[in-house]
């Protein structure tokens, strides 16, 4: 089986489209940049890896202070809104956002901010990599041992848990 290959117009109507679906969406004046590239540099450009940058000024609390991740969780998330916002790469926003949907845990259920960090780095660092990898590494992450009872899990009394959401 053959794979389409997108052969049609790529202006500007296209790039924001594709900066919706890689991302959340353009900054002003990113998809007539991205536009101009052409569809292959475009996607490219979305997808090469590097470092990220975060563009813009850092969000801050009402006293002026900067945030930093270990206080934003009490600031509704606002330190990952923050990087989903300015990041240079959002296609790996997008993707930690979407391995977090689906691989769902909170820190209700988890109890340790500094887990819940820890698991959302594992997420970015494999956002873009091998399945099978994040599923590994995710498989023995502390915030999802706790979230799933694997706590609790012996080889004399399995907790079923983790086997079953994976499943569903």
């Amino acid at each position: 089986m053959r794979t389409a290959v997108y052969t049609g117009p790529f202006g500007r109507e296209q790039a924001e489209r594709l900066l919706w679906r890689a991302g959340f969406g353009p900054r002003p004046g990113e998809a007539d940049a991205l536009a101009k590239l052409g569809l292959d540099a475009a996607v490219r450009s979305l997808t090469r890896p590097g470092p990220e940058k975060l563009v813009g000024p850092a969000p801050r609390d009402s006293r002026g202070r900067a945030l930093a991740p270990a206080d934003a969780w009490g600031h509704d998330h606002l330190w990952w809104l923050d990087r989903m916002v300015r990041t240079s790469r959002p296609l790996v926003e997008r993707m930690t956002l979407v391995w977090h949907d689906w691989l769902a845990t909170s820190l209700d259920g988890v109890g340790s901010q500094g887990l819940m960090l820890r698991q959302n780095a594992l997420l970015r660092r494999h956002a873009l990599g091998s399945f099978g990898t994040l599923l590994r590494d995710i498989t023995r992450d502390p915030a999802m041992l706790l979230w799933l009872s694997g706590t609790d899990n012996t080889r004399w009394s399995p907790n079923e848990n983790y086997a079953r959401e994976l499943m569903e």
